[in-house]
């Protein structure tokens, strides 16, 4: 039968898991193998524990992760893959391809045992409260964020309206001390509200335009998600003039 090309393939035991020590002294797994679409037969060997006495933890983990294999007895994957075994009908998959043998010719050289797949496994989810502690507030202002006439957009102030954010490539600028006379403080928010508020009828393009024109006007070089409150505040009141500049 012709030698596969080197790829992935699922296969299944054809013939029982033997444990066996190597003449090095170390403690290896004999896995026969048939792959399931072409019946290619060949055997994979794993090294449990080297020479030296030291456990081989991805080898150990990947023989939990494909037989269920509690770790514990390495002859537990002999006894339950011997004729009529359940591990028999188990599905794994094998990473190889062609090699040429000390002697000379072709033979089928597997690199690596994997559960079906490659191997990925489902990540631990993260801790909820923690996440939500450090990042709610920035999920919470982007998603109140899109272009349309309701709802504040999140572009940085010097780039186009059509273009998406992108973090400002120049110094962030001292905040700076709000004036007297301005409120103590406001939200995006509340400055959006105020903004159509004064120019009902308007449409998107005109609302969104004077938006960035004032931010530009009163904040130079410096982006929404930059401003703090008291600037949030004075860009209200901006909006909230009888007259702005069109």
């Amino acid at each position: 039968m012709e030698i596969p090309q080197e790829g992935k393939y699922v296969c299944k035991l054809n013939g029982q898991l033997v444990i066996y020590e190597a003449s090095t002294g170390s403690l290896c797994a004999a896995v026969p193998c048939v792959m399931t679409e072409t019946g290619f037969t060949f055997k994979h060997t794993m090294v449990l524990v080297k020479a030296d006495g030291t456990i081989q933890t991805k080898t150990t983990d990947t023989l939990k992760a494909v037989f269920g294999w509690d770790g514990l007895d390495p002859f537990w994957l002999m006894d339950q893959s011997g004729d009529g075994g359940a591990l028999r009908a188990i599905e794994f998959e094998i990473v190889g391809g062609p090699d040429t043998g000390d002697k000379g010719g072709l033979y089928f050289k597997s690199q690596w045992l994997n559960p079906l797949g490659g191997g990925l496994k489902t990540p631990t989810a993260a801790n909820r409260e923690s996440v939500l502690a450090r990042y709610g507030n920035k999920f919470k202002a982007l998603a109140s964020t899109a272009t349309s006439a309701t709802t504040v957009p999140s572009v940085p102030v010097n780039q186009p309206a059509t273009s998406a954010p992108k973090i400002p490539t120049v110094p962030k600028a001292p905040p700076s001390r709000p004036p007297q006379s301005a409120p103590q403080g406001a939200t995006m928010e509340e400055a959006w509200a105020a903004l159509n508020q004064n120019n009902p009828g308007k449409d998107a393009a005109f609302i969104e335009k004077l938006w960035f024109d004032t931010l530009t006007k009163l904040f130079p070089n410096k982006s929404n998600s930059d401003l703090k409150l008291h600037e949030w505040a004075r860009l209200k009141a901006e909006f909230e003039k009888d007259e702005l500049p069109m």
